[in-house]
């Protein structure tokens, strides 16, 4: 996926607006996501896998900006980076990785600032789980719901989800789940780059699609998050009254 550079600039695309100036990459792999943020103030590029962590080293040396950090999300030890004031976490298909994803998403909170964002990228429909989801170590794919329901108990107030490539969903339940194919094709994955994703972004531009392979969620470390809890919490206690009084 690292040389579908059109379909990297699309995802770079539906954030790049909403970035602050000081941004936490959850997942940074070999860097191709990192290299888009060079412009900010400081950029801390997280994995937990060690060789990665050596290439962005090796890749950025020049980049005093760039402070490479080896830990899990899920882990209380990454708490450690709120003393760099992040104002933005950018989380690309990552969290589907993390097995206590919950547990990823209350430690992301923490280490906003308040009034900062977290911008997440997951694979939508847990339908679509098939052999390639399995051997590249997805725990599952995500609903509208899921995904909103877990952003809130974590503490966030989530300002938009929303679905992105529509086609593929169709082509991805074909390879994984009816031929059951066991990696990813090079030479369908670079021409759905080349000729599928350029015209693709345009129309979604346009037309907001229904469904998706992907869904970008942004949520808000807020008090807002904290009224919309709090009108649940009311709701629900309305209707256990109602039910129970009929």
């Amino acid at each position: 996926m690292s040389r579908a550079r059109n379909y990297t600039e699309w995802i770079f695309s539906k954030f790049k607006d909403l970035l602050g100036n000081r941004v936490i990459e959850i997942g940074a792999g070999i860097g191709n996501f990192t290299g888009k943020f060079l412009d900010k103030e400081l950029v801390i590029a997280v994995d937990n896998y060690k060789p990665c962590i050596d290439y962005i080293k090796m890749r950025f040396v020049e980049n005093n900006n760039i402070v490479p950090f080896e830990e899990s999300v899920d882990s209380s030890s990454i708490l450690s980076l709120s003393k760099y004031s992040p104002d933005t976490i950018v989380c690309i298909n990552v969290l589907e990785h993390v097995e206590d994803d919950l547990a990823a998403l209350k430690n992301m909170f923490g280490l906003l600032t308040e009034g900062g964002k977290l911008i997440l990228l997951v694979p939508a429909y847990q339908f679509l789980y098939g052999t390639i989801d399995h051997l590249v170590g997805h725990y599952r794919r995500y609903s509208k719901g899921d995904i909103q329901m877990k952003l809130i108990s974590a503490g966030f107030y989530v300002e938009n989800i929303s679905y992105m490539n529509c086609i593929a969903p169709f082509g991805w339940y074909l390879n994984n789940c009816i031929l059951k194919k066991q990696q990813e094709s090079l030479s369908q994955v670079m021409f759905y780059d080349r000729f599928v994703v350029p015209w693709l972004r345009k129309i979604e531009q346009i037309l907001m699609p229904p469904f998706g392979l992907s869904m970008v969620a942004v949520g808000e470390k807020s008090n807002k998050a904290k009224n919309v809890l709090n009108l649940m919490s009311e709701e629900i206690v309305l209707i256990k009254e109602c039910t129970a009084n009929p």
